[in-house]
């Protein structure tokens, strides 16, 4: 009779594709979760997003509004085919996180092994940060996505025969990224990188110079509008570097380290603190010590030149913490590697003591996706410093109205209710019946032509009284 080895069942030779089977369905539930359930609202700066990716059009591209423009084109795009909803707000950011998340695995995969690969990619889909960012209507997910995905053409260029495609996808990539801000900061590493590190200069000099006159006239007609915007607007680039109008070091090296492990109160966008918890330090600490030992590498140099740039971005501007996002997640990789590697190393031949090297990384692993989801899902359902950022007045409004009612809404408002298929307008003495915003009401309060006929509250706001329903006496 024919021994059986577990590599002659078939779960075990399509045992990634059946794990990144289960990811994929779990994060599509869990980003459902997200959406309608946890914290099922809109925070201001989605708001303010989805006006200017409304308002977006050729007319004023030449101008600061140029800032994000591929996202605005995306977000503008889903709002003409769904209407204004929180669906449609947050759409493109869900798509671009399931591209983030096929970007680390392809990445992870490249630099480390599949089994790494996968381990990590579960460790970013549990990442209440991550979750956070892949709901949030807002540009912030391609802080992700654009260092994910240079990383990842920059390793498979260097070690395909065929470079001109991904001399071609970089450049485009590239040229797009630069649109958002925080992207060039990637670009900068590896720029610096190639010129410095001995083995990438001399890959570097042995790319075709058509290949490379290619790429930089694809990236520049790219970046031109973005170039002729900076001509005549140059604060854009201010806001693309991520620098902050005024600069206390002292109070952000306080905010950063509270923010990474501490745990302080919400911002007004609802990220909630630590954003390192106890069960990564161990994990981000490896992995820091060892791209210090081996950096020769192409891979930890640029690594490391590209941190000590995003930490000293982050000093200056602690509100841009979510960019290092992607560097703490390699280091978590590259710990994570390291001490499998190590203890591998100790005993290369004992298959036991093998297997037992690897129960404290399971636990710390295990770990981490019991936290992350711990935090996340206790944060923003419970919090009340994360609930009371998300409004879900934009929900209360669809139930509550009809087309033909009149809105009446602040000033600060209309520029984002206007994108409603119905009447707006900021005051309004003649319509019979009007509904009124919490924030307008006060210019209607002691209106002697109108009486209140209802309230429409939310329990999840600190002021409850959300619209008033008024009619004309």
């Amino acid at each position: 009779m024919k021994n059986t080895k577990i590599s002659d069942f078939w779960f075990y030779k399509f045992r990634y594709q059946i794990t990144y089977t289960i990811l994929f369905i779990s994060y599509i539930s869990i980003i459902l979760y997200t959406l309608f359930v946890a914290p099922n609202g809109l925070t201001q700066a989605e708001m303010d997003s989805a006006q200017a990716s409304f308002n977006f059009s050729h007319g004023p591209l030449f101008s600061t509004s140029i800032i994000d423009a591929p996202y605005k084109l995306l977000q503008k795009i889903s709002i003409m085919v769904f209407g204004l909803s929180h669906f449609s707000i947050k759409l493109p950011s869900i798509l671009l996180s399931l591209l983030s998340i096929a970007g680390i695995i392809k990445l992870t995969h490249k630099w480390f092994s599949r089994g790494i690969a996968t381990l990590v990619s579960i460790i970013a889909l549990t990442s209440s940060q991550f979750f956070f960012l892949a709901q949030n209507g807002t540009p912030e997910i391609l802080y992700i996505l654009y260092p994910i995905a240079i990383l990842f053409i920059g390793a498979s260029f260097i070690s395909c025969e065929k470079k001109f495609p991904y001399a071609i996808i970089m450049a485009a990539v590239a040229g797009v990224s630069l649109y958002t801000p925080f992207s060039i900061y990637i670009l900068l590493a590896l720029l610096a990188t190639a010129m410095t590190h001995p083995h990438l200069r001399f890959m570097v000099k042995k790319i075709p110079r058509n290949y490379l006159s290619s790429g930089v006239a694809l990236f520049l007609v790219i970046i031109l509008p973005l170039l002729v915007a900076i001509f005549r607007e140059p604060e854009i680039i201010k806001s693309l570097l991520g620098w902050p109008e005024t600069l206390n070091l002292a109070e952000n090296i306080k905010l950063l380290t509270a923010q990474l492990f501490g745990s302080t109160n919400a911002s007004s966008r609802g990220i909630v603190s630590p954003i390192i918890d106890p069960a990564s330090i161990i994990l981000i600490g490896t992995g820091f010590f060892f791209t210090l030992s081996s950096s020769w590498s192409a891979r930890s140099y640029s690594i490391n030149i590209w941190s000590i740039i995003l930490i000293a971005i982050c000093i200056a501007n602690p509100s841009a913490i979510t960019i290092l996002f992607t560097p703490i997640l390699i280091l978590t990789v590259s710990g994570l590697q390291s001490l499998i590697h190590t203890w591998y190393t100790i005993f290369p031949k004992n298959p036991y003591a093998r297997v037992a090297g690897l129960v404290p990384v399971f636990v710390i692993v295990v770990g981490l996706l019991l936290t992350n989801l711990d935090s996340f899902r206790l944060s923003y359902l419970y919090s009340p410093e994360v609930v009371n950022n998300f409004s879900q007045d934009l929900i209360l409004i669809q139930d509550i109205s009809e087309p033909r009612d009149s809105l009446i809404v602040s000033e600060k408002e209309f520029g984002f209710y206007s994108i409603l298929d119905q009447k707006v307008e900021i005051f309004n003495n003649t319509d019979s019946k009007l509904l009124v915003s919490n924030k307008a009401f006060v210019d209607y309060k002691n209106n002697n032509k109108y009486e209140i006929k209802k309230i429409f509250t939310s329990n999840r706001n600190q002021d409850g009284d959300r619209f008033y329903l008024l009619e004309r006496i």
